[in-house]
């Protein structure tokens, strides 16, 4: 998997962020500051860094996929490239994050989601209508901008922070987001491979038809 290979930039990638966090729960006055700049923060980094990396993915994956026997034929090749699989992928999956920092408001958009009867898997965690938010991983590949899901997860991150530490000290605040920010980077990776799947499964209904 494509995973492999990105997993040290993506190590680093969150020791990075690790470190702006901290920085951001320190140097707030308030825990309503620190949530605010934090969300934007994270929102922002991560869904910048997957539509590089998956652009990344698409181009290497395209170029694997040219040079197996089914596309020695230039024509095959030509119509492959015509159904512009790399664009439907980057169309499906919108990468910029939302506008407004409202992590309440991402959560309900999933749940209408899943009452919809689209069945999504987030960390691990599915009721019927209600989806408990606790990182990125998707079982059903579905249109949600991946800013949407990281601004809905952290949401649920701190949430149970302000439930479980009244005094909201930055201390607990820190734990809860070193936390979050630990299984984020293992999901965070593991979208990568539910997206390449995806690539996977498309290419053989296109080959079907060429």
């Amino acid at each position: 998997m494509f995973s492999t290979s990105i997993k040290p930039k993506v190590n680093v990638m969150f020791e990075d962020l690790g470190k702006k966090v901290e920085t951001i729960v320190r140097e707030s006055s308030t825990s309503s500051e620190a949530i605010n700049k934090i969300t934007k923060l994270v929102s922002s980094e991560l869904a910048t860094r997957s539509k590089s990396i998956l652009s990344d993915m698409l181009f290497e994956l395209t170029d694997t996929l040219m040079e197996t026997d089914f596309f020695s034929d230039v024509s095959k090749q030509n119509r492959f490239t015509e159904v512009n699989l790399r664009q439907e992928i980057l169309s499906k999956y919108q990468f910029s994050p939302s506008a407004t920092v409202d992590y309440k408001e991402a959560s309900r958009k999933i749940e209408a989601i899943v009452a919809g009867g689209t069945v999504l898997l987030v960390g691990g965690a599915v009721e019927v209508g209600v989806v408990l938010i606790k990182g990125l991983t998707l079982s059903h590949l579905v249109p949600i901008p991946i800013g949407l899901l990281i601004v809905a997860s952290i949401g649920a991150a701190l949430a149970d922070y302000m439930a479980v530490s009244p005094t909201r000290s930055k201390k607990a605040m820190t734990k809860a987001l070193d936390d979050y920010l630990a299984q984020t980077k293992v999901q965070f990776i593991e979208w990568f491979d539910e997206v390449e799947n995806y690539f996977d499964t498309r290419v053989e209904e296109i080959k079907k038809t060429i």
